[in-house]
């Protein structure tokens, strides 16, 4: 009676790892993964700061919420997404991370009166961007994989560690430039 029945043309034939991360439990660890992301990323920002040889104007700006960190280091900056339909689950979400060239992280004043002073906006130009995936049997289990399938896993810490090194190696790149 189901035979006619056709499958979802987004579906992922060869997730080994659907059952887990379909169910609404892998929900509640994608959150709480995405929290030591981000809490890692602050962590990497704060111990291990632009070397000395670089001088950096100010502090990096940091934005974050539970699907989001926005890190504005000077000339470039990184965001970390996290994108999910609404009702869906960990399996049909991706996480969208970019070294950006370019002011992301808006400073807009504090008062509406100095409205109009603010400065044009600026473009930002993409420099590095990836797409993952979680790939994962159980929370313990967690790992972030290239959506494409051309790479292997990693950590959350893993992962934290190569963004604030993408980050730090545009930051060195454009000040260079200046």
């Amino acid at each position: 009676m189901l035979d006619n029945i056709a499958v979802r043309s987004d579906a992922r034939a060869q997730d080994l790892h659907a059952d887990y991360t379909s169910s609404y439990r892998a929900n509640a660890a994608c959150v709480r993964e995405l929290g030591r992301l981000h809490d890692e990323i602050a962590a990497l920002l704060i111990d291990a700061r632009v070397p000395a040889d670089l001088h950096v104007p100010e502090e990096p700006v940091v934005r974050r919420s539970p699907a989001r960190c926005l890190v504005q280091l000077g000339p470039v900056a990184l965001t970390v997404a996290w994108l999910q339909r609404a009702q869906g689950t960990v399996a049909d979400g991706e996480l969208l991370v970019v070294v950006w060239r370019g002011e992301v992280a808006v400073r807009t004043p504090q008062g509406f009166e100095r409205a109009h002073q603010q400065s044009g906006a600026s473009s930002a130009t993409a420099l590095w961007e990836t797409v993952l995936v979680v790939s994962a049997q159980s929370e313990t289990k967690w790992g972030w994989a290239p959506a494409d399938a051309s790479g292997e896993a990693m950590s959350s810490a893993a992962l934290a560690q190569q963004c604030v090194e993408r980050l730090r190696s545009a930051y060195a790149e454009c000040t260079r430039e200046r």
